[in-house]
C-alpha cells in the first residue's frame, strides 16, 4: 500500500464524512463512514485516505431530525485505525444552533461541563 506523505492545510472536496451523532459527551462522538465523491456517484473509503492537517466536509445527521448539519469545513487532526478526529470550521449558522439545540437538550442533566461542539470524533 502506497504511503501518503503528511500534509498541511490541502482541501480535498471529493472526501466527505457521512455519519450520525452517537454519544454527546465532553466531546461529539459520531458512527459513520468516508465518502468519495466523484460527479453524481460515490464510493466507501477508508479513514487511512485522509491525512491530519487536509480539510474535508462533514454530514452529521442528528437523531430525529430528517437534514444533516452541513459542516463545510473541517480539519482533520487525527486518524487513528478507525477513528478520526476532526475540528468544525466552518458552519451555518442556523445548523449551529440545531447542533446546540439538540446537544443541550441531551447534556442539561447529565454533565456539569460543557460539551465542545467545534470538535468531532467519528468511528469509520
Amino acid at each position: 500500500m502506497e504511503q501518503r506523505k503528511p500534509q498541511s492545510r490541502w482541501y480535498c472536496p471529493n472526501l466527505t464524512i457521512d455519519c450520525m451523532l452517537a454519544n454527546v459527551s465532553t466531546e461529539l462522538e459520531a458512527d459513520g463512514c468516508v465518502l468519495e465523491l466523484s460527479g453524481a456517484s460515490s464510493r466507501l473509503t477508508t479513514p487511512d485516505q485522509l491525512t491530519p492537517g487536509e480539510f474535508v466536509k462533514v454530514r452529521l445527521w442528528l437523531e430525529g431530525d430528517g437534514t444533516y448539519i452541513d459542516i463545510r469545513l473541517a480539519e482533520v487532526r487525527r486518524v487513528q485505525k478507525h477513528w478520526i478526529s476532526v475540528d468544525v470550521i466552518q458552519v451555518s449558522r442556523n445548523d449551529r444552533m440545531r447542533l446546540k439545540r439538540f446537544v443541550a437538550a441531551r447534556t442539561a442533566m447529565h454533565q456539569e461541563r460543557s460539551t465542545l461542539i467545534n470538535r468531532l470524533l467519528i468511528r469509520a
